[in-house]
């Protein structure tokens, strides 16, 4: 190859190069702008509701040396559950449940504190639960229950729990304020930059969650307290939007 061609393919290569370059850094650029209009907003929603279901369980137990004398306390004990329940005067809807008794049985230790096969006590238990829509008598039950061990009787009562019918309709409400709050927030961002808000590129739902009043929990996971009668549902939704100029 003499010096003329040679220098003519070092020329057209030169070219070629530049141009390939210029087109890599024309669409790197293309690139950068389109991602550059994408504005990424969160919409949030929340809501106060009063739970309307409510359940508490109690546990009733007995410890007696003999099986019959044992079945006999725990028949006083339970009648005067009864009649703790019924001053409250539960509504019909409301279910009262006595589930069966439980038997345990304990044995003496030898002197190295090995079991033995001698029977030293029986241990009857039962459990009690109540479901209502009578929120404000599951709230009272689950106080004046403790008036029963100042009686000797051995009883233990759980915290109620409060939940919220209709809770997939709350959240869907939810969901669309919370996108229509994404959205709000989108155009004022994007009419502020001198743009109007386009075609959605992506969404996203966040957790819900269902804190107690005042609540400042957080949980990736979701939250649902059952613990308060009053309490806050909050919903999240992640957006990106194109914007237009």
């Amino acid at each position: 190859m003499n010096n003329s061609k040679m220098a003519s393919f070092l020329l057209g290569a030169t070219l070629a190069f530049g141009i390939a370059l210029s087109a890599y850094m024309m669409s790197a650029a293309m690139v950068k702008i389109r991602q550059s209009n994408i504005i990424k907003v969160k919409g949030y929603a929340q809501r106060q509701i009063k739970s309307d279901v409510g359940l508490w369980r109690g546990e009733l137990t007995v410890r007696a040396p003999d099986l019959s004398a044992a079945y006999s306390a725990i028949d006083g004990n339970r009648a005067k559950v009864r009649e703790m329940i019924e001053k409250l005067a539960f509504d019909k809807e409301s279910s009262i449940d006595f589930f069966p008794v439980a038997i345990e049985i304990q044995y003496k230790l030898g002197e190295k504190g090995v079991k033995t096969d001698v029977i030293s006590s029986y241990v009857l238990s039962q459990t009690i639960e109540i479901q209502s829509h009578q929120i404000d008598k599951i709230e009272s039950v689950s106080k004046t229950a403790s008036d029963l061990i100042s009686q000797g009787i051995e009883f233990r009562s759980q915290q109620p729990v409060y939940t919220a019918s209709g809770i997939e309709k709350i959240k869907l409400d939810l969901l669309a304020e919370a996108t229509k709050n994404a959205y709000d927030r989108a155009r004022t961002l994007a009419e502020n930059s001198g743009g109007k808000v386009g075609a959605l590129s992506s969404a996203s739902q966040g957790v819900f969650q269902i804190t107690p009043l005042n609540s400042t929990n957080v949980s990736d996971y979701g939250e649902y307290d059952t613990s308060t009668i009053d309490k806050i549902v909050k919903a999240v939704v992640t957006f990106e939007f194109h914007v237009e100029k």
